[in-house]
This record gives C-alpha cells, structure tokens and sequence, in this order.
C-alpha cells in the first residue's frame, strides 16, 4: 500500500487546487474518475502517475506535512513496484507515462537541484516520449489529450529554457522549427476539459517568455557593440509587448486588491510570468549589454522584483514550487556583479543598494525554507542565503 487512501485524495486535491494553475497537465474529472474506478490498482502506469502527482505536491507545498508521503518515498515507491519502467522492447509511450516522468523528475529536482542525475534522466524520458506522441501517435489521441501532451511540451520547454538560463544542460527537446506552432495548445479556459476553470493564457505567455530566450541562442553573436544593443533592444521589447499584451486577470495590480473574477491560481501564474520575464531580462543584460552601463537597469529589475516579493502571499509563490529561488538568487547575483563593478571603478555603493541585497536575501530564506531539512542535509545544498 502506498499511503492511506484519505492522504491520497488530500495531496490529489491539494494539487489541482493549488499547483494545477500552472502545470494544467492532467484533466481532474477524467483523472479522479479513473482513479475511483480503480485503474491504479491494475494499470502500473496510472499508478505511478497518481504516485508522482503526489510527489509534485509535497515537492511544491513545503511547509505541509504530508507524512509519511515524502518525496524520496515516491520515488522509491515507484522503483520498487517497477510501476513506469519500460524496457527496450517497450511498443509505445504514453500521455500518463510522460506526464508522469516530468511530475517526478521535477519533484526530484527540487530537493537535488538541477544538476541531479535523476532529475534530468525522468525529464529527458518525458521530453523523449513528448516528442515521439507528437510526431508519430498525435492522431490517436483524444481532442483532450492532444491539448495536454501540448501543454506538457510547452512545461519541458519551459525546463529545458531554465536550465540553459543557468548553465546547466538542457533536456533534449528541441523539434524542428516548423513544429512550435503545431505543438502551441489552443488558447481556451480549463473549463472545456476540467470543471474547474483555470486559465491557460498563462503557459501560453510563459511559453512567448521562454521563446525569446531560445531566439536570442539562436544564429551568431553580435560583433560589435552597436549590434549587441540593437538585439538586446529588440528582445527586450519583444518581453514587454508579451506583458503588455497579457489578458486583464493576469496583469500585475501591485498593491491593489484581487477582482473578483481573479482567483488564486491566477495570481499564482502572475508570480511565475513576471519573475520569469524579470530573469529574462537580467539575463539578456548580462548576454548583450556593456557590464558597465547596465546598472541601473539591473537596479530597476531589483526594484520590480522586489514589489513582486513585498506585496504576493507567501502561499502563492509556493504554488510555484522551486521554480522561484533561483531566478530571485540569479536576479540577485546580477545585481551584486554590478554593485561591485561600480565599487572597483570608484563609484561609493550606497546604502540604498545595500538595503535592497539585504531585502532580497531575507526574501530568499523566506522563500526557500524547508521545514523537514536537517542543518546537515540543508549544508549539502546551496546555501539560500547566498547571491553569489
């Protein structure tokens, strides 16, 4: 037995109300029908996707208790039964299969990092499996689960975006050009497939965000100075024409109070798009501008960012799972290089730039607590209150 059928059903609900804002991956009514049919019981691949929505949840709510549900008990759970095991003369992948490689291989990441072999080995099958049902079985799929295996195409490129954000190796993922239009899910509400209405204008946003990123990799670097502002330029415009162009709901409203027709998992996609498109920018600075005359640019991301972290609840960005920390560390450390440029060319810091880092390393232990970590697993990883 895996875990009482009364937790399971909590980290299930937990997770559709919570998470599945921004990971609109599975279809609630279909999913927790199957499940009180009781396919988990004979169909090992349902199992293990039930097993790995429950490790995605404790994954992303950190400061619930899900005992004796843990992360690593998942994973070792769906090791032992062999429940998303294929071998080498496996005919076919399947939606429930990918989905729920990338639901442990993020669970796993988020403990280990990205670097973590495991992590990479469950996103680098989902991406496999992604792009195989996209190219050879997309007509055998349900109108429904075309959507959602598009939706999960647009999540891996979403990771494998990050990781190269962070120097880390990527999943593979990448199909032809021709294909990111094919594979862009169509541009409706969750309450077509699920009855609870989400938003899926938000992925498709964070799917734009992420694109220009992937531009800007793409062709030869500039060779001169003027050329580096001229593509620094038009990505930077290209980010906030996707902003300005975000639907009412999902436009950040700073301190003013939630419409009524704007939910919480609204404001969670709010968190993740502005916070992405804020390390986009950061890093787009460090790619093409002079070091420098980036200063006060990277001083107003701070600032942004800073509004973000002061006036979101803390549940929200926990929603977001461990998608948070490192870009606010990465935004951070940008922000201390130029600090220290200024300090090493003469120019005093102030004590309002002190004042900022300050803030944003109290944010970090905020937002990277790990109740159930001990002081010697916590020492193993990066330390949250470091920016560089």
């Amino acid at each position: 037995m895996f875990a009482p059928a009364a937790t399971v059903d909590h980290l299930l609900d937990e997770w559709f109300k919570q998470i599945h804002s921004v990971a609109p991956i599975l279809h609630r009514r279909r999913f927790m029908h199957r499940l009180r049919r009781g396919d988990a019981d004979h169909d090992r691949i349902f199992c293990g996707l039930v097993v790995s929505v429950c490790a995605a949840t404790v994954a992303t709510l950190r400061r619930s208790n899900y005992e004796p549900v843990t992360i690593e008990f998942c994973a070792e759970f769906v090791e032992r039964h062999q429940l998303l095991y294929r071998g080498v003369m496996e005919a076919d992948y399947s939606l429930d299969w990918c989905v729920a490689m990338y639901n442990l291989g993020n669970a796993m990441g988020s403990i280990s990092g990205m670097d973590d072999l495991r992590a990479y080995h469950m996103g680098s099958q989902s991406a496999a499996g992604v792009r195989y049902l996209a190219y050879y079985s997309m007509t055998s799929l349900t109108i429904p689960e075309q959507q959602l295996l598009k939706r999960l195409f647009w999540l891996l490129f979403a990771w494998s975006c990050s990781s190269d954000l962070f120097g880390r190796i990527s999943v593979a993922l990448v199909m032809c050009e021709d294909n990111f239009n094919h594979m862009r899910p169509l541009p409706l509400t969750d309450e077509q497939l699920d009855p609870q209405a989400y938003n899926l204008p938000g992925l498709l946003s964070l799917s734009d965000l992420f694109m220009v990123w992937y531009d800007s990799r793409r062709g030869s670097p500039p060779t001169s100075d003027q050329a580096s502002r001229e593509v620094l330029l038009k990505h930077l415009t290209t980010i906030q024409r996707i902003i300005d162009l975000l639907p009412p709901e999902l436009r950040w409203r700073g301190g003013l109070s939630r419409p009524a027709n704007v939910t919480q998992g609204h404001d969670v996609q709010i968190a993740n798009i502005f916070i992405t498109s804020l390390h986009l920018r950061s890093n787009l600075l460090q790619k093409f501008g002079p070091a420098e005359r980036c200063g006060d640019e990277h001083q107003r991301l701070v600032d942004d960012l800073l509004e973000i972290l002061d006036h979101m609840p803390e549940a929200i960005f926990e929603a977001n799972g461990s998608s948070i920390v490192p870009k606010v560390r990465d935004i951070g450390a940008a922000y201390l290089e130029q600090v220290r440029i200024g300090h090493n060319n003469g120019v005093w810091v102030s004590d309002t730039a002190k004042g900022k880092l300050e803030r944003l390393l109290r944010k970090l232990d905020d937002l990277d607590f790990w109740p159930s970590m001990s002081v010697r697993e916590q020492g193993a990883t990066e330390s949250p209150n470091s920016l560089g």
